[in-house]
């Protein structure tokens, strides 16, 4: 056998390594050199990541545009201080909010924020600045959607005349482009676009939800009260729970009650809950608009310079100058830059209500026309008496009134029925197109798959993910079960309470009508059953609306839903149940029990003044009138007068008086105070920002926007499609209710009330359910109304009724099945756009990657690797050492490998890192 290595032919002899050649030894020295290069290179990558390394080469290049600091977020507290009280139970307590104060406010420092405080009035204003990569860090944690590089999806162009009108004087969104997304991260950030510009990279809507995320998921627990959940025993929630009670029967062993505690975090909510801070506010972007009506400042950190600059960007303004615009579209892609993707979809599902609703407008004013002239050509001739003008005139105006009241119930009433149930299909059909449409356009359609937990969320029990094997807390399905059959009784007792008050005040109309009315003159018997009636149903809704709303919240706080989403579906559901309960009740009443049987004895019969069609129809436009009155009241006028108090001369203030005195008002001399020495009332550097934070903390809340006008559009969509046939102009007044309602909502958003956290949503959720549960029903109510309370019906026997209602429903049905069958869910042109997104981001992403050499498949190893091959590097990134196929045959521990480490002993080969070096070189040559 050959003394020699035969390294091409991969034959190697463990006694051939007794001695080295010169050529040998360079190359381990080599090698060594290598380690050495690699080990600075590690330890300068862990301290200078790829994100730091992309942004240092552009600020290099001198591409970077350097970040603005902002005002992110507002905290407010009063300013009190437990050593100045001399109560003992108020020291304590302020105690307990200063030290949760100062938790908090060192683990948002920890997050890399930055705090400022300023001093206005009574209050605290804890000023809140997320930086950049932060926010980074949370886009990639929660998957945030962002638009890649040089990736802009053309706009499709008008296939027809009508499109090509709405693109040239109708669409407010051509400044807006379309890019092909994909997931957040950080380290491939120089392929988003727009990510030399830090300051605009993340758009308002995701700036303020991402900083909120932040917020409510910080824990102000250290790890050993997370263990014990010994933070506070005063401050134990179970105790303020009013279903606490029935959380005592799940009666769960000790551990994994320790667990369930541990997981309920003590964040933003429950340092808000407990009045820890007193308020948080989101700040609208400065708008040139704002300093110009307001008097406003900029929202920048540090205090602006003055004059102030001209803004790079205005959201607002561009709003305002579109959405305000009666003839336009709404600019639905900049409202959800704005306000988020939740806010966005309501205006959207709301201006596709009004767009679809003008075919039905036009067919109902067309069936009232028809029944005013059935009634004029049917009534009789106004028969003038020998009485004065007053009374002719009277009675003509009785007549016509009439005459309209018998317009609404004619002989087209069931086909306008029989448009408007299968118009409710086509609404929803198309709707959905629109919700597929914008979910792709807005990279919201896989939200509810990545969305995140809610911090409230706790779990009892760990098991392994369905998809990453991951060991996650969950909630057991039978204690959730329970949890849910509770919260259903409670709803259904809250509905039959609702029920029972209706009949009650029903009862008590009809006894003083039969009894006392008889005695009374006509005054006195309409305040006795009408008036008092009315004040008593109005009371009786109001107190149990109250009652049950929050038994609906505390209900679905119990339930413990695991996703945003979940929760607000499950609250959805509640309140709408009693809402509809509410709403229609009276109308049920009219259109199926009035006037048809006593309520007890013989002599206590409610019966329909006139037509119960006519009175029917009186009631579904006067509910659709009044409804919007309490909004209007709550949202515009109320808040209108406490600005106008606010602002009103000193001359008009009664100082006596503690309600009249100018507290936290900011006058013209006003500074804030300095926190560090508050005797001295030193000016903060900050003062500029003085009246601007003031005014926007005496501004009132949106609160949750969405479900207060999804549950005002609903009802008045139930209005239209539930008593359809009783009312043919319900569609124009819904369109008119509407159509101002989304303009006078732009201007209160953007100018009124302070700025929502924008979620984000993938669509309308639960509220597409109640729709079609809603117009199912209509079709019921609408067959049953024209075979049993129209005059059209009367014409029929009992059985010939029902026909009519089996007829009308299955025709109605079928429609709607044929109409859902022909209208696909998703345009094609969104089915083609979605998969060749897919192929962009793949493509986008390759293109990124180091390309890979060519691989030979017809050798194990390249026949010409040396000695000198025996430690390569492959990737700066990724760097492993790999050793040559001859010392694979030797085991560790062999006399070959024996004497090899003893040669390299010998060498002492001279290295930048001495004999660390040497001590990895055979570190590596064992481990291989």
């Amino acid at each position: 056998m050959s003394d020699q290595t035969d390294i091409d032919s991969g034959d190697v002899q463990p006694h051939s390594l007794s001695q080295l050649n010169f050529s040998d030894v360079a190359a381990i020295g080599a090698s060594l050199h290598k380690i050495s290069k690699r080990n600075k290179r590690k330890m300068k990558n862990k301290a200078f990541g790829t994100f730091e390394r992309r942004y240092s080469k552009l600020a290099l290049s001198k591409s970077l545009v350097p970040e603005r600091k902002c005002i992110d977020y507002v905290l407010i507290y009063p300013h009190e201080f437990s050593k100045d009280v001399k109560d003992e139970t108020k020291r304590l307590e302020l105690k307990k909010h200063e030290q949760r104060r100062t938790r908090f406010e060192k683990k948002i420092e920890s997050e890399g924020f930055s705090i400022q405080k300023d001093i206005i009035g009574e209050n605290v204003f804890l000023k809140l600045h997320c930086p950049f990569k932060r926010l980074c860090v949370e886009a990639e944690k929660v998957k945030i959607e962002m638009a890649l590089k040089d990736c802009q999806i053309p706009a499709s162009k008008p296939q027809n005349c009508f499109q090509r009108f709405a693109d040239e004087h109708l669409d407010t969104d051509k400044d807006v482009s379309d890019f092909v997304s994909t997931a957040f991260v950080m380290n491939r950030i120089h392929l988003f676009d727009g990510w030399e510009s830090p300051e605009y990279f993340f758009r308002p809507a995701v700036r303020s939800l991402l900083v909120h995320h932040i917020l409510i998921n910080i824990d102000i627990r250290t790890a050993t009260e997370v263990e014990e959940d010994a933070l506070d025993d005063s401050d134990e929630e179970a105790g303020d729970d009013c279903f606490s009670c029935l959380c005592k029967r799940e009666r769960p062993d000790v551990v994994d009650k320790q667990e369930s505690r541990s997981l309920k975090r003590k964040g933003l909510p429950y340092l808000l809950m407990r009045k820890t801070y007193t308020d948080s506010i989101v700040l609208h972007d400065d708008s040139i608009k704002c300093r110009e009506n307001e008097d406003s400042l900029s929202d920048h950190f540090l205090a602006p310079p003055d004059p102030l600059p001209p803004l790079d960007e205005d959201p607002r303004r561009v709003l305002d100058e579109t959405w305000s615009q009666v003839t336009k579209f709404q600019p639905l892609w900049h409202v959800r830059n704005y306000f988020g993707e939740k806010i966005a979809f309501y205006f959207a599902w709301t201006g596709m209500l009004i767009t679809t609703l003008w075919l039905p407008t036009i067919f109902g004013i067309g069936v009232f026309i028809y029944g005013l002239y059935e009634s004029f050509s049917a009534s009789e001739e106004v028969t003038r008496t020998t009485n004065s003008g007053t009374t002719e005139e009277t009675s003509a105006i009785t007549d016509v009134l009439g005459d309209v009241k018998e317009a609404f119930d004619n002989k087209v009433t069931p086909f306008f029925a029989l448009f408007i149930c299968c118009w409710g299909t086509v609404f929803l059909e198309l709707w959905k197109r629109q919700k597929a449409t914008l979910a792709y356009e807005w990279d919201v359609d896989q939200f509810e798959a990545n969305e995140p937990d809610r911090p409230q969320f706790y779990g009892t029990r760990v098991k392994p993910d369905p998809v990453t094997s991951d060991e996650m807390w969950f909630y057991p399905f039978k204690r959730q079960l329970m949890k849910y059959t509770t919260s259903v009784s409670i709803l259904l007792l809250m509905v039959a309470l609702v029920i029972a008050s209706v009949v009650g005040v029903i009862i008590y109309r009809v006894i003083m009508n039969v009894d006392y009315c008889p005695n009374l003159n006509d005054n006195e018997c309409i305040v006795l059953t009408t008036v008092v009636s009315s004040i008593l149903n109005a009371v009786s809704i109001l107190l149990l609306g109250k009652i049950y709303d929050m038994l609906a919240i505390k209900l679905t706080d119990w339930e413990n839903h695991r996703t945003q989403t979940r929760y607000d579906d499950a609250l959805i559901m509640k309140l709408f149940a009693f809402q509809f309960v509410n709403s229609y009740a009276s109308c049920f009443y009219i259109a199926f029990f009035r006037g048809r049987g006593s309520i007890f004895r013989d002599r206590y019969v409610d019966d329909c003044e006139g037509s119960c069609m006519t009175q029917l129809s009186f009631q579904v436009l006067i509910l659709m009138v009044a409804k919007p009155f309490p909004k209007f009241l709550k949202d515009i006028c109320i808040p209108f007068i406490r600005r106008l108090w606010r602002g009103r001369p000193n001359c008009l203030r009664c100082f006596c008086l503690p309600c009249c005195k100018p507290t936290n008002q900011v006058g013209q001399d006003d500074n804030p105070v300095s926190e560090v020495d508050p005797e001295a009332k030193a000016p903060s550097p900050h003062a500029s920002h003085v009246r601007f934070l003031e005014r926007e903390r005496l501004k009132p809340g949106l609160d949750d926007f969405t479900l207060g006008e999804f549950t005002e559009k609903v009802i008045l969509y139930g209005f239209l499609m539930l008593f359809a046939s009783s009312f043919p102009l319900a569609p124009l007044l819904a369109l008119v209710i509407c159509y101002i309602d989304i303009r006078v909502d732009a201007k209160r958003m953007l100018w009124w009330y302070r700025r929502p956290v924008a979620f984000i949503a993938q669509d309308i959720g639960m509220w597409y359910g109640i729709l079609n549960l809603v117009n199912f029903i209509g079709v019921l109510t609408n067959a049953f109304i024209i075979a049993f309370t129209s005059s059209w019906g009367s014409q029929f026997s009992t059985t010939g009724k029902l026909w009519v209602v089996i007829g009308f429903e299955h025709i109605v049905f079928f429609l709607k099945f044929v109409l859902a069958y022909l209208i696909p869910d998703v345009p094609q042109e969104v089915r083609l756009a979605i998969r060749r997104e897919r192929y962009l981001i793949q493509k986008k992403f390759d293109d990124d990657t180091p390309k890979k050499k060519d691989i030979n498949f017809s050798e194990l190893f390249p026949s010409s690797m040396s000695v000198r091959d025996m430690i390569t590097e492959e990737d700066e990134d990724d760097i492993e050492v790999k050793t040559t196929p001859f010392n694979r045959r030797a085991p560790i521990g062999t006399p070959g490998n024996r004497d090899l480490q003893s040669q390299i002993n010998r060498t002492r080969l001279t290295t930048p890192d001495g004999l660390r070096n040497q001590r990895q070189a055979q570190e590596s040559v064992s481990e291989a």
